[in-house]
């Protein structure tokens, strides 16, 4: 993996095109899992999305996004590399949600998958989710009684579920079973992941990435879609 160099300067008509051609993919980003998202929180408008540069630095994010949870994005994507020194691959996605590497609390989960160009690594695309339940002692993972992480939830430190284009069943059941609404965990695990790579299909990098990951089908979210 190789990542390439960041010097050089940009004319302000290009720095222009640029950022606006940022914006409409992460906005893109979140319209494909806002007619994906399994989970009614996700449904009404509660992710946001980011794409970071190969240092995990947030590049941008979206038009319509939660400042609370774009803020620490770059945190996330940082846990990540950090975790998983020279073992970032073409078509792996990641999922944390842990509040001490970027999250902000355990119901907010990050999906991050890097963005290949041929072995070089151009950066990471994000998606941030509040799912309505990640375990702990009360449903919706909300315990205000609760006195140490250990009664709020399910604590995810970065965990790969895509290896190379690859499902990982196991570790995606492993992280659901933990949860009171698994079968809306899975879909919401599933549908970010595929959703970075239509993105970076749409930047002209489709042979970035290894094989795709099937896109769940939700037919509570999907009987509801406005064109």
């Amino acid at each position: 993996m190789s990542i390439p160099s960041t010097t050089g300067k940009l004319d302000p008509v290009t720095f222009e095109v640029l950022k606006n051609a940022f914006v409409n993919i992460v906005d893109q980003m979140a319209e494909q899992i806002f007619r994906t998202c399994y989970s009614f929180v996700i449904y009404s408008r509660d992710f946001s999305s980011a794409i970071c540069d190969p240092q995990g630095n947030t590049v941008m994010q979206g038009s319509g996004d939660i400042a609370a949870h774009v803020g620490t994005l770059h945190y996330t994507a940082q846990a990540v590399i950090n975790n998983f020194p020279d073992d970032i691959h073409p078509g792996d996605v990641f999922v944390v949600n842990d509040v001490y590497q970027g999250g902000t609390h355990f119901n907010d989960t990050r999906i991050v998958r890097p963005i290949f160009y041929k072995d070089t690594l151009l950066g990471f695309a994000q998606a941030n989710g509040h799912w309505a339940d990640v375990g702990g002692a009360v449903p919706g993972s909300f315990n205000v009684s609760a006195i140490d992480h250990m009664a709020e939830g399910l604590r995810i430190t970065p965990v790969r579920v895509f290896s190379q284009g690859k499902y990982l069943a196991d570790v995606a059941r492993l992280i659901a079973s933990n949860t009171r609404a698994p079968a809306d965990i899975i879909g919401d695990l599933q549908s970010p992941g595929e959703r970075p790579t239509c993105r970076a299909k749409s930047c002209g990098w489709s042979k970035c990435t290894a094989s795709r990951p099937s896109r769940p089908r939700s037919t509570k979210c999907r009987t509801t879609w406005r064109r």
